[in-house]
């Protein structure tokens, strides 16, 4: 087995754990900084609002808010493993936590405030001159933290974990894995390459297996790391017991089979464990804050495209005889039929059994059509459908429904789509499946791309999305 077969993220975050490549100190250090730097801006905010306002500072105030808003921020963090080693590298991981804690935190305090009857001691232009400073001063630490991590010095001082990999097969160590493990402090000092019992006699594999020990106690490593197959369970059941006199951490890392399982959520069920292979609906929660985002980007959007969208109107109408819009039968959540809207870009209006699909240099494509698809311009009138809630700004590009019905029968996982609403644009698209789509090897990528997207959604993936559309825009063209 090559080491191409242990997925690159779940390689190294499996075989870290909470404080374990980094020493306690330092986590603490951390922990002690992100609450001192709260403090201090509060403080900071306090001096220079009531400075603006012309008031002497209340100092007393001042801490005890800051308090407060310093000690949930770090409880909640800690627990949600923002201090865990292997997160401190992943800086647009940490930023992302930090403002969803940071909102949260300054929630706990206006709650706390009401029901202390205290609101009146706090003023609202502090809080907001906090909400600010203090969210800056949180993002920058952790980028303090991922320059200074980053650094030759603090690997070899701080976060330095000496490793000893056995497997069974030889592994490339000039692969991404292992390049991702010494990446996140991981040193690999001795490699040992075992037999299967079977291979040999059982009295031979257990002297091979206590002259690993023996030589691996020579290193000084801090844990062991299995790159074994799962599958191999009558060996990793006898190599764990001859194992048993190390007192070092010994784990097994996840082979390709099992990879993509063990990076699920893991949910209690009637007293066992379950691994998650399909998430659920969005949550309330979640349906509100994709909701939100999708009517006030869409209204905003609305509004000053207006006369870009007034512009598309004429040109169609004086290039071509015909309907402005086009209106075709689409499948939206859950399979429920709607009718997209888009400018009206060829000189037919398919919308039954049959729809060819536009190609380059499309015979079908009027003059302004061409610009307005080359530009997507095309596309803006279904910003109308995402304020009826029809569609999103972000999920699985809607297909026609004679390509829907064709595809649900040779694609195994293509229902999969309408667990999300469509969106104008999707995870597919950023990553290069865009516009015609001739094979049924692309139809499968792209669906792919979009199952993962279902699986894996999150307010930040969609902004994330969005700012890659807009890009994208600038430097491609569609057809």
């Amino acid at each position: 087995m090559s080491a191409a077969t242990y997925g690159s993220e779940n390689f190294y975050s499996v075989a870290s754990n909470r404080g374990a490549s980094l020493q306690r100190p330092f986590q603490v250090f951390i922990i002690t900084g992100d609450f001192l730097l709260i403090l201090l801006s509060y403080f900071v905010a306090s001096v220079v609002y009531q400075s603006l306002m012309g008031a002497a500072p209340e100092l007393e105030i001042s801490i005890g808010a800051g308090l407060i808003v310093g000690v949930v921020f770090v409880a909640i963090a800690y627990f949600q493993g923002v201090y865990d080693n292997h997160r401190l590298l992943s800086a647009m991981w940490q930023l992302r936590k930090v403002v969803v804690i940071w909102v949260v935190s300054l929630t706990i305090l206006a709650v706390a405030a009401f029901l202390l009857k205290s609101t009146a001691n706090l003023s609202r232009g502090t809080i907001i001159l906090f909400a600010f400073t203090g969210v800056v001063a949180l993002g920058a630490h952790r980028l303090v933290w991922r320059f200074g991590l980053a650094s030759t010095f603090t690997k070899g001082r701080l976060i330095d974990r000496k490793v000893v990999l056995l497997s069974l097969r030889s592994l490339d160590f000039t692969s991404s894995r292992f390049k991702d493990l010494h990446k996140n402090g991981f040193d690999v000092v001795r490699h040992f390459v075992l037999g299967t019992p079977g291979d040999r006699d059982d009295v031979a594999w257990d002297r091979q297996i206590q002259d690993v020990i023996r030589q691996s106690r020579a290193t000084d490593a801090d844990e062991y790391l299995l790159a074994i197959d799962w599958d191999e369970l009558p060996m990793l059941q006898k190599l764990s017991q001859h194992l048993r006199v190390v007192p070092q951490p010994i784990r097994l890392l996840p082979d390709f089979p099992i990879a993509d399982l063990v990076s699920r959520p893991f949910l209690p069920v009637s007293g066992t464990i379950a691994i998650e292979i399909q998430r659920p609906p969005l949550s309330v929660l979640e349906r509100a804050q994709k909701r939100c985002l999708d009517i006030g980007v869409a209204s905003f959007a609305l509004l000053m495209l207006a006369p870009l969208i007034l512009t598309a109107a004429i040109l169609i109408k004086l290039d071509s005889p015909g309907s402005v819009i086009f209106r075709q039968s689409r499948r939206g959540f859950n399979g429920k039929p709607f009718e997209i809207w888009k400018f009206r870009s060829m000189c037919v209006s398919e919308n039954g059994h049959t729809v060819t699909q536009a190609t380059r240099q499309d015979a079908r494509v009027t003059r302004v059509g061409r610009i307005l698809r080359r530009t997507s311009i095309d596309e803006l009138p279904q910003l109308w459908n995402v304020l009826r809630g029809e569609m999103s700004l972000v999920g699985p590009r809607p297909h026609a429904l004679a390509h829907d019905n064709y595809y649900d029968q040779v694609i195994g996982n293509y229902v999969y789509r309408h667990h999300m609403k469509p969106g104008l644009t999707g995870w597919a698209q950023v990553n290069g499946f865009r516009g015609e789509t001739p094979t049924i090897d692309l139809m499968e990528k792209r669906v792919e791309y979009d199952v993962w997207y279902v699986s894996n959604w999150s307010i930040w993936l969609d902004l994330k999305i969005m700012v890659r559309t807009a890009s994208a825009l600038m430097y491609q063209e569609a057809y």
